[in-house]
């Protein structure tokens, strides 16, 4: 998920809601807390912790009712006053999210704005200061972030330097919180989320500022956010823990920007004025990555370490698994650039500065996915993270078998199961001011039946163990997000060379245990972002977007040749099961995977999916099936059906291809080889040629008909009423109404056809 930039290219406008009632865990005020503040008042520190008294009564209450693992502490922030003006980063993580952790986006960065700080009645504002908004010499827009309240207090007053300080109360400011029904979704505008209650905790200073967390509960318009699956009642309510700092504006000298390729590679920093020009620029995200350089450090979870004494897991090195997954790199770079250690119990993922793979044992929510945090105005990677489920354990554990005694190979089942994977449900996302997560990759744990699909599957490459699959597996998972992380964007044709040219593709699960370690296509997109080599990939490549207009830029699918070696294979297995009466149900998502030909592609690919698609549902259909296959004429009228109707009629949801294509949603284009050939075939079913065709198929037949809007279409809607008509005269009964029905049908049809 990317760091620092608009959420899909949406604005997204929040409305102001009412002050917060700020409660923090109070504890009585020592001589030893005001000495460490007089001490960092004197030193001229930028940003002191200042105890903020509260009646005893109060202190007893909010020590039971808050607990924390820090020492109970309410406190205000004072800043030095000669930051004012200065340049500092200011970032907001989600820690912790109440109800839905995860499924409301959890673990994930809000994102990095460039600020300054500037005093005027009473408030301390806070401005946008970074490079991107001047569009000339003249025109360099100031931009108010938020405004924190200036505090009075005797207590602060009476410490010695004081007066070179301004109090403020962060809790009371940027508490403009809105939510995401779905941090998905396009064009999505976030409920209302007002604050009730907030306070502060854990602030500790860094080197080059501060950092600490503020816990906070509140109320959304939108139900949506309650997915707590009953724990939390009030369906409208929500908590949650930011992560927050402000630390000192920094470009390393020795960064250097790249330029943005032809192809879409990389992720892209925030978009920047580009002064008097009348133009924006970006750039790629990455790290200050170079020889010589200090490697990046990534803390895994100490949570890993419980699984040694897991009888489950005790057979695997997991934390190996993931530290290779992480240190992998290191091979693309020639070098060392990324080290792993496991994190200690005091090490928080929402640490400004550090870098952290979260570990979650709850399976809940089955995913992966990577988080970074850039600087709006190079694109500096400044710090990142990646959340793994626990679900990618439990079912590897369970469905990874050693391998079978010799025998014959097993088919390819991912090829031939007309598998539909459960659709996935919203994942609600939360806002905090102008500040947003943005996922970039969501990379699911794979279903039972996948699993199992894949062992089967699995018979026709070399052999590997359960512990070779299981970690080689894990190893991949986590390669895949660092990449994600370094900057890379998905590419989804890296299984045309395969197994697959890289580790940034969405692969078929047995292929993912033969993945473990970047391959061919992550070494050149690497070297080449990293300034290592002047040569861009050569291999394949399309990326997310390119999955709506490019057959062969696919989710999971394989084969040098996806048509011929994936779609097809699937395709006739699902429909000569259904056919024969082994699957009761007509392909469906494969249908989607094979269609996709047809919307897409060259002239040849389109003929070559209509023939594959038609195939026996061809009318006539095999006279000697219909005989003696029981329900078989039934079925393939069924089967005929479904594929005019996903051709032409059925909505979005229907036609998407989640597990494979994402969605091409568009009508075949016309082609001068193929719609006459679908036209022909509609005619042959609305007159029923083979005797075996429904009316429903027939009502079908006409829709598509109409839709088409071109002269021959029309022409056989015409001669086919004819034909209809010359037959009524031997119709009877509830066939005679029928035909009169769909005569209707033609007739309201042709009339002014052409509309």
């Amino acid at each position: 998920m990317s760091l620092a930039r608009t959420f899909r290219g949406v604005h997204l406008s929040l409305a102001l809601v009412a002050p917060a009632v700020v409660v923090a865990a109070g504890c009585a005020q020592t001589t030893d807390s005001s000495s460490v503040e007089a001490n960092e008042l004197s030193n001229g520190d930028a940003f002191v912790a200042i105890d903020r008294p509260l009646p005893a009564a109060a202190q007893g209450l909010m020590t039971q009712s808050v607990p924390s693992t820090d020492t109970p502490r309410s406190f205000y922030v004072a800043i030095n006053r000669k930051e004012l003006g200065q340049r500092y980063f200011l970032t907001a993580y989600v820690k912790d999210y109440f109800p839905g952790t995860v499924g409301a986006f959890a673990a994930a960065s809000l994102g990095v704005r460039v600020v300054t700080f500037r005093e005027q009645n009473g408030k301390l504002f806070v401005f946008d200061a970074s490079n991107n908004y001047a569009t000339s010499d003249t025109f360099d827009p100031s931009l108010i972030i938020e405004a924190y309240p200036i505090v009075k207090s005797n207590h602060f007053d009476e410490l010695a330097g004081s007066n070179n300080y301004i109090l403020f109360d962060p809790a009371a400011g940027l508490n403009r919180f809105g939510a995401l029904s779905d941090a998905f979704a396009y064009g999505s505008q976030p409920s209302h989320f007002q604050i009730d209650l907030a306070f502060l905790q854990k602030f500790r200073k860094l080197s080059d500022g501060v950092t600490f967390e503020e816990v906070f509960t509140g109320f959304s318009n939108d139900a949506a956010l309650n997915a707590s699956g009953g724990l939390e009642s009030n369906r409208f309510k929500a908590s949650g823990t930011l992560g927050l700092s402000i630390r000192r504006y920094h470009e390393s000298s020795d960064y250097v920007a790249s330029a943005l390729p032809a192809k879409e590679f990389y992720f892209r920093s925030d978009r920047h004025s580009v002064k008097n020009t009348g133009t924006t620029s970006q750039t790629p995200v990455k790290w200050n990555i170079h020889p010589g350089g200090k490697p990046i450090t990534w803390l895994l979870s100490n949570h890993f370490l419980k699984l040694k004494d897991d009888p489950a897991y005790a057979p695997y090195d997991v934390l190996g698994a993931v530290k290779r997954g992480v240190e992998g790199w290191n091979e693309v770079f020639g070098f060392k650039a990324l080290e792993a250690k496991v994190a200690s119990p005091d090490d928080s993922f929402a640490d400004d500065d550090k870098n952290y793979l979260v570990f979650d044992a709850d399976p809940t929510y089955g995913f992966a996915f990577a988080d970074w945090r850039s600087n709006p105005n190079t694109g500096e990677i400044r710090g990142a993270s990646v959340y793994f489920n626990g679900v990618w354990l439990t079912s590897l554990s369970a469905f990874f078998d050693d391998p079978p005694a010799p025998g014959p190979l097993a088919p390819k089942l991912d090829s031939v199961l007309n598998l539909t994977p459960p659709a996935h449900a919203p994942i609600p996302g939360l806002t905090w001011g102008d500040f947003r997560s943005d996922p970039s990759c969501v990379l699911w744990a794979p279903t039972v039946a996948e699993l199992q699909e894949a062992e089967a599957a699995a018979g026709a490459l070399p052999p590997l163990t359960k512990k070779q699959k299981f970690e080689a597996y894990i190893s991949h998972v986590i390669s895949h997000e660092i990449g994600h992380t370094l900057g890379l964007r998905h590419n989804f044709k890296g299984s045309l060379e395969p197994l697959s040219s890289t580790v940034m593709d969405y692969n078929l699960t047995q292929d993912r245990a033969r993945l473990g370690t970047p391959k061919p296509y992550d070494y050149a997109v690497i070297k080449y972002l990293y300034g290592l080599s002047n040569e861009a990939p050569t291999q394949a490549f399309c990326t997310d977007p390119d999955v709506l207009v490019d057959p062969e830029c696919s989710r999971f699918d394989f084969g040098a040749n996806p048509l011929t070696d994936d779609a097809t294979p699937g395709y006739n297995a699902a429909l000569n099961g259904f056919l024969s009466g082994a699957v009761t149900a007509p392909p469906g998502n494969i249908l989607n995977r094979l269609l996709k030909w047809i919307r897409g592609g060259t002239a040849a690919q389109h003929l070559q999916a209509w023939n594959v698609a038609l195939g026996p549902l061809k009318v006539p259909a095999d006279a000697t099936k219909v005989a003696t296959i029981p329900g078989y004429a039934a079925r393939v009228d069924q089967a005929t059906s479904l594929l005019f109707s996903r051709l032409y009629l059925d909505p979005a949801t229907l036609r998407g291809d989640t597990r494979n294509s994402g969605a091409f949603l568009n009508d075949p284009p016309y082609d001068a080889q193929v719609t006459p050939l679908i036209i022909a075939e509609l005619k042959a079913n609305l007159v029923n040629g083979d005797s075996i065709r429904s009316y429903a198929t027939r009502r079908t037949a006409v829709a598509v008909l109409k839709k088409l809007q071109v002269t021959a279409a029309l022409s056989a809607l015409v001669d086919a009423r004819a034909t209809i008509q010359a037959a009524r005269a031997g119709s009877s009964g509830d066939d005679a109404v029928l035909t009169d029905e769909l005569l209707s049908r033609i007739d309201t049809a042709v009339k002014n056809y052409f509309n």
